[in-house]
C-alpha cells in the first residue's frame, strides 16, 4: 500500500512508443534483460508488452492479482474510487478475449472503528475448498486493511466469496496482526493453494517495524469458526540483489507455484529506492525463483531469473507487480511465465530537496497497469 498525495502537472503518455521502440530493438537482434546468449534459461519476450488497465485521468491502478483461465483474465487491483481522493478500494477488472467488461470496486473499508476502516488494498485471489459460520465458499481475498489515514498500522484480513465477481464477505478481524501505530505493520499478502481440497492456503506477506522482512504462514480456511493461523517463517532473501548488485531485501512481492510444485517464482520490488519522485517506489521489479521446500523450511536460496527495468519496457518506474496465475496460485505454464507490472512517471523534485514547484510528474495518478510475457527454458537451477 502507499497512500501519498502529489501535485503535478497531469498525466505524461510517452510511454507507448517507448514500449514500441523496445519491440523494434528486439527485432533488430539486440538481447532484452535477461538475454544475450542462444539459449538463455529465462527470456523476456518484448513483443509482448501490453495495456491491461488505463484508468482515467484523477485514478490510480497497481498492485494487481491475476488470474488468467481461458479466454477471461480477472485483476484485482488496488484502485481509488473517486477522482483525486486517496483512499484505497479493491477493484475488480475483468478481461474477456482482451477487452474489459467490467472495471469495479469490490471490496471497500469496513465502518469505523474497524480494523480495515480507512484503506483496503493489496488483493491476492485464490480458490479452494473454504468455510465460515456454515457456509461454503470457492473463493479466498487476502487483503491488507489499516484504519489511518497513513501507511501504518497495516494488517491481513481476508475474504470469501463464491463467485470471482464476490459479493465478498469479510472475516471480522485480521489474521496476521500488528498493534503498533507508529510502523508501517504487515500487508501485501500473496496467498498459493498447495492442497486445494483440503482448504490450506500458503500466506506469504511483508512486515515492516524496525526493518523490512518477508515471512510465510499457513492459514486453514476450512473450519467453521474461523480461519487457524500457523507459525511464521521467515523468507530467505539470499540470492536477490538490487539495481546496484548488491545484495537486497525482500517486500513488495507476489507468488507463484511451478507446475509441478517444485518451485516458488517471485516478483518483487528491487532497491535501492531512487532519489527523484517518486521516491518511496522501486525503478524495477526483479522476478527470481527458489526451491519450494527449502523456502518453507526457512532456507535455499533465490536464483534471478530477470528483470523488468526502463531498458526492457521504456517505462521510467516499474514496480507494484503480480505473477499471472491459476486459482490456486500457480503459474500457467512449464514454459512461459506473465507478469503485471505498474508503470510511472518520474521528475524533480528529490527527496533531499522536496520542492514541488519543480514537479511535472504526477506520479500516483499515472500508476497503469501493463503486461509482459517471458520463456522459461529447462534446466537446473539453485
Amino acid at each position: 500500500m502507499q497512500i501519498r498525495s502529489l501535485t503535478g502537472e497531469g498525466r505524461h503518455r510517452r510511454y507507448r512508443a517507448v514500449a514500441a521502440t523496445a519491440v523494434v530493438l528486439a527485432s533488430l537482434g539486440v538481447a532484452p534483460h535477461g538475454g544475450g546468449h542462444s539459449e538463455p534459461r529465462f527470456e523476456w519476450l518484448p513483443s509482448t508488452i501490453r495495456l491491461v488497465d488505463d484508468p482515467p485521468e484523477g485514478f490510480y491502478s497497481y498492485a494487481p492479482s491475476v488470474v488468467s483461465e481461458g479466454s477471461t483474465t480477472w485483476v484485482w487491483s488496488c484502485h481509488n474510487d473517486q477522482p483525486r481522493v486517496i483512499r484505497d478500494h479493491i477493484y475488480l477488472t475483468k478481461i474477456v478475449n482482451g477487452v474489459i467488461v467490467e472495471s469495479r470496486s469490490v471490496l471497500q473499508a469496513s465502518a469505523a472503528p474497524a480494523w480495515d476502516s480507512f484503506h483496503v488494498c493489496d488483493p491476492s485471489v485464490v480458490a479452494g475448498n473454504f468455510r465460515l459460520h456454515g457456509d461454503k465458499y470457492r473463493y479466498a481475498m487476502f487483503y491488507l486493511g489499516n484504519d489511518l489515514d497513513a501507511s501504518a498500522h497495516n494488517q491481513v484480513g481476508v475474504a470469501l466469496a463464491k463467485t470471482p465477481e464476490g459479493p465478498w464477505i469479510k472475516y471480522p478481524e485480521p489474521i496476521v496482526t500488528f498493534e503498533r501505530t507508529d510502523q508501517w505493520g504487515a500487508g501485501q499478502p500473496s496467498a498459493v493453494v498447495t492442497a486445494p481440497q483440503s482448504g490450506k492456503v500458503q500466506l506469504f506477506y511483508t512486515q515492516g517495524d524496525t526493518s523490512t522482512r518477508a515471512y510465510v504462514r499457513q492459514v486453514d480456511l476450512s473450519r467453521d469458526s474461523g480461519p487457524v493461523v500457523g507459525a511464521a517463517t521467515l523468507i530467505t532473501t539470499d540470492g536477490l540483489t538490487g539495481t546496484d548488485g548488491a545484495p537486497d531485501w525482500l517486500n513488495g512481492f507476489d507468488v507463484a507455484l511451478s507446475q509441478d510444485k517444485s518451485r516458488y517464482y517471485v516478483v518483487r520490488e528491487q532497491h535501492p529506492y531512487p532519489t527523484m519522485n517518486p521516491w518511496w517506489i522501486g525503478p524495477s521489479v526483479q522476478v527470481a525463483s527458489i526451491d519450494a521446500r527449502s523456502l518453507l523450511a526457512g532456507g535455499g536460496r533465490w536464483t534471478v531469473e530477470g528483470d523488468i527495468n526502463r531498458d526492457l519496457t521504456g517505462f521510467a518506474r516499474n514496480h507494484n507487480a503480480g505473477l499471472v496465475r491459476t486459482w490456486t496460485g500457480g503459474l500457467r505454464s512449464a514454459t512461459t511465465l506473465g507478469v503485471v507490472f505498474t508503470d510511472s512517471c518520474e521528475s524533480l523534485p528529490t527527496v533531499d530537496n522536496p520542492d514541488w514547484s519543480q514537479s511535472t510528474c504526477d506520479s500516483l495518478y499515472t500508476y497503469d497497469l501493463w503486461s509482459i510475457k517471458a520463456r522459461i527454458s529447462p534446466g537446473k537451477r539453485g
